[in-house]
């Protein structure tokens, strides 16, 4: 198809490209066309502003196509990542599934060897009555194993114990990773395990803005749907950690310390969850300021992976353990939020 003007046709693949650059193209052409007449400068005008703004909806088209792809990618990652931490667990109990088995095949043995001794025990004890010897050497004997027996038990009971444990967080973790699939897959939460329990990470950058502790408005609609799950999930309270990097505050800054900040943002987030109706009950804040990165903070991208918010899974039980020593997770103590 082609479009015909006084000066002559424009190729219909131009027009259909870029609608504004075809009818440059014809103004142009049309004062060629025409001796003795001039374009007029504002058709003229108007036509080149058009062919700028496609231009820039152009670029900005392709820039967002790429960013969809790095984020299409980033998410890849995370759920690779998510794969190879539930490998690792599911190695993790086959291991400890084979030292059970030796354990409780050692514990066979022992108690052949007792049942032995205890009848050569009392073939010497007849032998030894009648000669008019002691038996207490024998008797030593016999208690020795016993109390080798009951080692052996103790750490066959601590290995099963274990087992339950690492069999319990596997579960669990499966469980969240499914109940957060979606936002996993938006990009919106990480779900991790940090020091044997299942937690949700989630960037202080999407929820707040820098140096601030009020969440923003696209942050509170994701605590929302964070709530929501979290209500699904009985049996358990939740601790809302924050983290920072480690680069200082300045002179200006509302806050004193990283330490009071991360504190801040928690209590944040925990008065955001209790008006999403989660019970205050469940609910504990904590700060770590920047001593419990995850990351070096050498580079740009470590000290935002570090700016982040964590909430943390406890059990009952260890909920309880947790309010006892004052902390759940991090290797420097937390400033704590009641």
């Amino acid at each position: 198809m082609r479009h015909t003007t006084m000066a002559g046709t424009i190729p219909a693949w131009f027009s259909r490209r870029s609608p504004a650059a075809a009818r440059l193209l014809a103004v142009g052409l049309l004062g060629l066309a025409t001796p003795g007449c001039l374009v007029r400068q504002e058709l003229y005008d108007q036509a080149r502003a058009e062919i700028g703004r496609e231009r820039e909806e152009g670029n900005k088209a392709r820039a967002e196509a790429q960013s969809a792809r790095a984020e299409a990618a980033q998410r890849s990652a995370q759920v690779a990542a998510l794969e190879a931490e539930l490998g690792r667990l599911e190695d993790d109990l086959r291991a400890r599934d084979l030292t059970l088995s030796e354990a409780t095949t050692a514990e066979a043995g022992l108690v052949r060897r007792l049942d032995e001794l205890a009848a050569m025990n009392e073939e010497l004890s007849a032998r030894l009555r009648s000669a008019g010897q002691s038996v207490g050497q024998l008797a030593n004997e016999r208690g020795s194993l016993s109390a080798e027996l009951a080692e052996v038990r103790a750490k066959v009971d601590e290995l099963r114990r274990q087992q339950a444990a690492a069999e319990a967080r596997a579960a669990k973790m499966r469980d969240l990773a499914s109940r957060f699939q979606a936002m996993v897959d938006g990009g919106k939460v990480r779900v991790e395990i940090r020091g044997g329990l299942p937690l949700l990470e989630i960037s202080s950058d999407a929820l707040f803005d820098a140096g601030k502790a009020e969440v923003k408005p696209a942050g509170r609609k994701t605590l929302a749907e964070i709530a929501g799950v979290l209500r699904t999930i009985p049996d358990h309270r939740f601790q809302v950690a924050g983290h920072t990097d480690d680069k200082k505050l300045s002179k200006n800054a509302r806050f004193a310390s990283n330490w009071d900040v991360s504190a801040a943002r928690a209590v944040a987030v925990v008065e955001v969850l209790i008006g999403r109706g989660i019970p205050p009950q469940r609910l504990s804040a904590a700060g770590y300021g920047e001593f419990a990165p995850v990351v070096s903070n050498a580079a740009e991208a470590g000290r935002a992976k570090n700016r982040r918010i964590e909430i943390v899974l406890l059990a009952e039980q260890e909920a309880e353990a947790a309010g006892k020593t004052g902390k759940a997770l991090g290797e420097a103590g937390p400033v704590a939020a009641p």
